[in-house]
C-alpha cells in the first residue's frame, strides 16, 4: 500500500474537525506522484529517440550498403524523399518530447489542483497522439519499402522462378500486422501503465473534491 492509500485511510478515520489540512496533504501527494509519472513519460520518450541513434552510431553500418543494393533500395534510401521524411519524423518526435517536458514543468512548479486536472487530461491526450503517430508509421513505411523491394530488379533476380508474389505480399501484410501489435503491446506496457496511474490520480482529485 503506497503513501496515497495510507493517507486516504487515515483521512477517512478523521472527524470533520480539520478537513482542510487533510485535503491539502492529499493534494500535495497527488501532485508529487503526478509530477513523477509525467517525468517518466518524458524520460522514456527521450530514450526512445536517443537509444536507436546511439545503437546505430556504435554498431556502425557494416554491410548495410551491400544489403540495400541487394534489395534494390540504394537510390530510394538516399533520395530526397527519404531524407525529408527523416527530418519530418525527428521534428515531430522532438515536438512531442517538448510537450511532455512542458507538462512536467507545469505540474512540478504549480500547486493548483485545478491546473493539475487540466494537465493530466492534456498529458493523456498527447501520449495517445504520440502512440498513434508511431503506430501509423509502421504500416505506411513497411508498405512503401516492400513495394520498392518487390519491384526491384535486383531483388526479383534473386527469387526462385516459381515464387508466387501474392503469397509474398500476404506474408508481408501479416508481418506488418504482427509488428504493429508488438509495438502496441510495448506502448501499452510502458505508457499504458503510466497513464493508468495518472488516471488514478485524476479520479482521486475529482472524487475527493480537491480543486484548489
Amino acid at each position: 500500500m503506497d503513501q496515497l492509500d495510507l493517507l486516504k485511510k487515515d483521512w477517512k478515520r478523521q472527524d470533520s474537525v480539520n478537513p482542510r489540512l487533510s485535503k491539502d496533504a492529499l493534494s500535495k501527494i497527488i501532485h508529487k506522484k503526478s509530477s513523477s509519472i509525467v517525468k517518466w513519460i518524458f524520460i522514456i520518450s527521450v530514450l526512445e529517440l536517443v537509444i536507436p541513434i546511439l545503437i546505430s552510431l556504435f554498431t556502425g553500418k557494416m554491410g548495410s550498403a551491400e544489403e540495400l543494393e541487394n534489395l534494390g533500395l540504394t537510390s530510394f534510401m538516399n533520395s530526397y524523399y527519404i531524407k525529408s521524411f527523416y527530418v519530418f519524423y525527428y521534428l515531430v518526435i522532438i515536438y512531442f518530447i517538448y510537450l511532455f517536458y512542458k507538462n512536467y514543468k507545469t505540474i512540478a512548479t504549480n500547486v493548483s489542483s485545478k491546473l493539475l486536472l487540466q494537465n493530466i487530461l492534456k498529458t493523456r491526450k498527447i501520449v495517445k497522439y504520440y502512440i498513434w503517430f508511431n503506430l501509423a508509421l509502421i504500416p505506411v513505411i513497411s508498405s512503401i519499402l516492400f513495394y520498392k523491394i518487390y519491384h526491384s530488379e535486383n531483388f526479383l533476380e534473386q527469387l526462385p522462378q516459381d515464387t508466387n508474389m501474392l503469397v509474398v505480399w500476404v506474408l508481408s501484410v501479416i508481418l506488418i500486422v504482427v509488428l504493429v501489435v508488438l509495438f502496441w503491446l510495448f506502448y501499452q506496457l510502458i505508457y499504458g501503465f503510466l497513464l493508468k496511474k495518472l488516471n488514478r490520480n485524476y479520479k482521486e482529485l475529482v472524487s475527493n473534491d480537491i480543486v484548489l
